[in-house]
């Protein structure tokens, strides 16, 4: 039953995937143009290039649109259908959506794959000043937990019907609009930012280190 549901996931999202994969091979090695390895004792300052300061934010922006085009791609064929298909297989709702959700999962690693590999391709293209160091394999890590956070959280908003997710969204809204202002009432605004987003947070993963060169 697994096969099936890889096969329909891949026939909805190969084509919105492939402007994702060639941005993800594509970045890193954006990252590293002006790195220079003759900057000698500056070199430091080498991973302060322009176009390296302005990849770092899209990292995390690539990763959670790689997340949610995934997440929305796998329940594309099941609101086109009204979800007769699912309905009419032998399974409980939530064996299919395990399924589903893990078809999705698989066709995530293709892009963290082209982002791992353009990472190892642009750091082998470079001659590193001294001081400074590579980290491919950290910098796919990382792709990889923000994509799969970012599916995960889509994946489950969109299994249920327009209606419902226009009431999560709103609930949502409504709630951190709230939410944040009692917060602020108190005064605890910014320790609820720090706690979600700073380290040890859920949302973490995005806001870390995406530096590709660093000390």
């Amino acid at each position: 039953m697994y096969q099936p549901m890889l096969f329909i996931h891949w026939k909805q999202a190969s084509v919105p995937l492939l402007p994702f994969v060639v941005a993800a091979f594509g970045l890193p090695l954006v990252s590293v143009q002006g790195i220079d390895g003759d900057l000698g004792s500056g070199g430091l300052m080498a991973a302060s290039s322009p176009l390296a300061m302005l990849s770092l934010p899209v990292y995390p922006i690539l990763a959670f649109l790689t997340g949610a085009g995934l997440a929305l791609t796998s329940w594309n064929w099941d609101h086109q259908q009204n979800h007769v298909y699912a309905l009419s297989l032998p399974l409980a709702r939530w064996e299919y959506a395990m399924l589903k959700m893990g078809a999705g999962a698989v066709l995530g690693l293709i892009p963290v794959t082209a982002l791992w590999i353009g990472a190892h391709v642009a750091s082998a293209a470079v001659t590193l000043p001294v001081g400074l160091t590579a980290y491919p394999n950290e910098l796919g890590l990382r792709f990889l937990l923000a994509v799969g956070l970012s599916y995960a959280l889509v994946f489950a908003m969109a299994a249920g019907t327009m209606k419902t997710n226009l009431w999560v969204l709103s609930g949502v809204m409504a709630a951190a609009v709230g939410g944040t202002w009692i917060l602020a009432w108190f005064g605890l605004a910014d320790a609820a930012v720090q706690m979600l987003w700073s380290a040890g947070g859920p949302f973490e993963v995005f806001t870390g280190n995406w530096a590709l060169i660093d000390v």
